[in-house]
């Protein structure tokens, strides 16, 4: 069931790139809605940093998927919510920073997708450590309000 879930976001993201791109209605506001999920985006990333668990959760889509480097897809809002309290909020990280450098939002006004760059600062074994990466997402508008639907992300190199 999950796996179809998964596959059918796929499908979503593909169909939302043809209909980025296509010539259809743009009479929706897109430089506005792309600003709305530049700052969801931003609010989450703080959100994270503050290990602001239910900051974070109040910006997730009820079906997201979040993939993540080194595990399966992490389907949904309570597996999401035990991903951050059981690994991501137990990280060394004493800084998170991103910043979505590409935002498209389908003509319907109701998806769309990011990618950006980010870092994170470790701390391990008292060394501050800075590790590079990119990320890429789907956001949704639900009820007015924007929500990560599906995020997937990867270090530029491994962190030591």
């Amino acid at each position: 069931m999950k796996r179809i879930f998964v596959y059918s976001l796929l499908a979503a993201a593909a169909a939302l790139v043809v209909a980025c791109c296509g010539k259809g209605d743009l009479s929706v506001n897109n430089g506005a809605l792309a600003k709305q999920i530049r700052q969801a985006d931003r609010a989450l990333l703080q959100a994270e940093e503050q290990r602001d668990l239910n900051g974070a959760m109040a910006l997730i889509a009820p079906r997201a998927v979040f993939q993540p480097p080194g595990f399966a897809p992490i389907v949904g809002r309570e597996a999401i919510k035990r991903f951050y309290e059981q690994q991501w909020f137990k990280l060394p990280y004493r800084e998170i920073s991103g910043k979505a450098d590409t935002i498209v939002v389908a003509a319907s006004g109701d998806l769309g997708y990011f990618d950006g760059r980010s870092y994170m600062v470790l701390e391990i074994a008292g060394e501050q450590i800075r590790s590079e990466g990119k990320y890429l997402g789907v956001w949704q508008r639900i009820e007015g309000q924007w929500k990560l639907a599906a995020i997937s992300w990867t270090a530029n190199e491994a962190a030591r």
